[in-house]
């Protein structure tokens, strides 16, 4: 058994962040004990990383730091990079540079590093911020990526389910469509405002799926918005608070996913929480980017971004029986993601 110190900071607002961490903390448990970094994490993110007793966790970089330099010297230590997304950067960059001597002096002892669930967008400039990346990538012991993009910046790497497709309802306790009478909305507040013209396709989605619209907020920083959504749509089922405890709030968007038949969002992490609840995700959504194409696609489930980024226009009005085939699909691409992460724990296991 190794001590393994893990670099697991996120959005303090974001309840993807400390759920995927989360995951990734439940899986390395399995390696040794825990000490994990957590940044300046308020009390509410930390309850979303369901710290165990056993572990130990820092705000300070240069604590934890230290502290793997000294235990590595005398027993095996590893080094388990951030599982969530790390965008290249000069900050990054130093990071990843101090990163590469710890994981060196860890593997005279056996030890080394571990990136399971990478996930580096490519950059559009500065590139040569991404050579630490790379340099870290290249000597830890296990690199798996969540996204096929990601491998443009740390080299040919296999692709791995996002750890957040591992937490949720087992499938076979998800409810049935006919407990479904949602369709649930999410939208990121820090891009353009949806357009009429796509809010007009969302109505006439809801309405030839005979669905009840509700709002629900992820992440902190899309109260605004979800309140002007959920004011459209009122008196529609309106959940668009956002409360600090991130284990409190993420029981409550799950609820609403459990009881929904479609999720659409352009929020990686809500369509992946419904996923995980059983409710049909689409990210079909005019003002996306690709992400949640890259990581869906990974899992096989490439319906969910095949219309992101696209004009309201060109978007399809699914009907029941399509609906229906991709609830089908969603419970078979859910259960191979879970296998393969269960896979992934049994071989963390092993060292």
């Amino acid at each position: 058994m190794s001590t393994v110190f893990v670099w697991a900071t996120g959005q303090d607002d974001n309840l993807g962040d400390s759920a995927l961490r989360r995951g990734y903390l439940n899986a390395l448990r399995r390696r040794g004990a825990l000490v994990i970094w957590r940044g300046r994490a308020s009390a509410g993110f930390i309850s979303g990383l369901g710290l165990q007793i056993g572990d130990s966790h820092s705000g300070s970089y240069f604590r934890w730091y230290v502290s793997a330099l000294l235990r590595a010297a005398y027993s095996k230590t590893e080094v388990a990079v951030n599982a969530g997304e790390v965008p290249v950067s000069r900050r990054g960059a130093l990071r990843m540079a101090t990163l590469t001597p710890l994981i060196l002096i860890c593997r005279l002892r056996g030890g080394g590093g571990l990136w399971y669930g990478a996930a580096v967008p490519n950059p559009l400039s500065n590139n040569g911020f991404a050579v630490p990346y790379r340099i870290v990538a290249s000597i830890c012991n296990v690199v798996r990526v969540r996204e096929a993009s990601s491998c443009l910046v740390l080299g040919e790497r296999k692709l791995m389910p996002d750890w957040a497709f591992g937490l949720g309802t087992p499938t076979e306790d998800w409810r049935p469509i006919a407990e479904r009478p949602l369709i649930t909305l999410l939208l990121r507040g820090d891009r353009a405002k949806p357009t009429v013209e796509w809010l007009t396709w969302f109505d006439k989605l809801a309405v030839e799926l005979d669905l009840t619209p509700t709002v629900v907020v992820q992440v902190g920083r899309d109260y605004l918005l979800a309140q002007e959504l959920s004011d459209r749509h009122a008196p529609a089922e309106y959940t668009a608070w956002f409360v600090d405890q991130h284990s409190e709030q993420e029981s409550t968007v799950r609820d609403v996913y459990s009881r929904s038949a479609v999720v659409v969002s352009d929020r990686l992490h809500a369509l992946i929480f419904a996923a995980s609840e059983g409710a049909v995700p689409l990210g079909w959504v005019e003002s996306s980017r690709g992400k949640v194409a890259s990581h869906f696609d990974a899992v096989g489930m490439d319906w969910v971004g095949r219309y992101e980024g696209k004009t309201p226009d060109s978007l399809p009005i699914l009907n029941r029986s399509q609906l229906d085939d991709l609830l089908i699909q969603l419970g078979d691409r859910i259960t191979v993601a879970r296998h393969e992460l269960c896979m992934l724990i049994d071989d963390l296991a092993l060292g």
